[in-house]
């Protein structure tokens, strides 16, 4: 089940490479490092009613990317240094595979499910 996930995950970030010109290293880090902490930084702005995270992550998205000389080279070392960190796992039984699953896919989508309930919650008002 893990690898079937891996593998539908591997193919859409492909599938996105080859529609914008991305690479597959660079796709992969515009995903789990930009739009995903982003989404969540909009969810908790909504949930606390203010605009600070997002602006702020944004800010600090813009200065990296403006101090970098490429952005090719940069995402390839990051990517290399997210795939070193996921293979560190291997220590404690696990496997590239089933950690890329669980660290890049099952964790991010149970935070996006908490926030999303979270910042779209509807109060009920109890009147007495």
């Amino acid at each position: 089940m893990l690898k079937k996930i891996f593998n539908l995950v591997y193919d859409v970030l492909i599938f996105i490479s080859n529609l914008t010109g991305f690479s597959y290293k660079e796709v992969n880090i515009i995903i789990w490092y930009i739009i995903i902490p982003l989404f969540w930084c909009i969810l908790i702005d909504k949930i606390i009613k203010r605009h600070y995270l997002k602006i702020a992550f944004t800010l600090i998205v813009v200065i990296a990317l403006l101090s970098v000389k490429s952005f090719s080279e940069f995402s390839n070392q990051l990517f290399d240094a997210s795939a070193d960190f996921l293979r560190s796992f291997n220590a404690v039984g696990s496997n590239y595979t089933t950690s890329s699953v669980v660290i890049c896919v099952v964790i991010p989508i149970a935070i996006s499910i908490y926030l999303i309930k979270k910042a779209f919650k509807k109060r009920i008002l109890v009147i007495n």
